[in-house]
């Protein structure tokens, strides 16, 4: 199985949205093996997605509803084969806690080129619904563009088991 981590600050927005965008497009795909999951750097455990985070997702029909907030699992983030997140304090955070997974780490905004400030998806935490609209359709475009190299990635043969 292979295992992509989509990682914010509180995993209560970006990285929810961002899970249930490509976990259904995976699901659309019929690609089961690819495992799909998101974390927080200050992650307060438990805690539902924000309600603007629920409302964009199901407005395109992706179900967050039973999203838990996580902090970071040093296992799971360092059997993980890719992992996406949203700002440079969320790769710093990594580096300096987890070196071991920093050859695995990229903006989502700029994978699989090289990370830039265009690859920054800012936070709408305690924004207007709109706000999250907004950032619900930079999802998405990121994860409609890093599909395909997904898929080539992890190629039905090319799956560590």
């Amino acid at each position: 199985m292979a295992s992509i981590i989509f990682i914010c600050t509180g995993n209560m927005c970006r990285s929810p949205m961002a899970e249930g965008l490509l976990r259904t497009r995976l699901s659309e795909l019929d690609r089961p093996d690819i495992l799909v999951s998101s974390m927080g750097t200050h992650a307060q455990t438990e805690q539902k997605a924000t309600d603007y985070a629920i409302t964009v997702c199901s407005e395109k029909n992706i179900d967050i509803t039973r999203h838990l907030s996580r902090h970071l699992d040093p296992l799971e983030l360092k059997e993980s084969d890719l992992i996406f997140v949203m700002e440079p304090v969320h790769k710093d955070f990594l580096n300096t806690f987890f070196p071991q997974v920093s050859d695995r780490t990229f903006f989502l905004g700029s994978w699989p080129g090289p990370d830039n400030k265009k690859g920054i998806i800012k936070d709408p935490v305690g924004s207007s619904l709109e706000n999250y609209r907004k950032t619900f359709r930079i999802l998405s475009d990121h994860i409609e563009r890093i599909t395909p190299f997904i898929l080539l990635r992890f190629s039905k043969g090319n799956i560590k088991n």
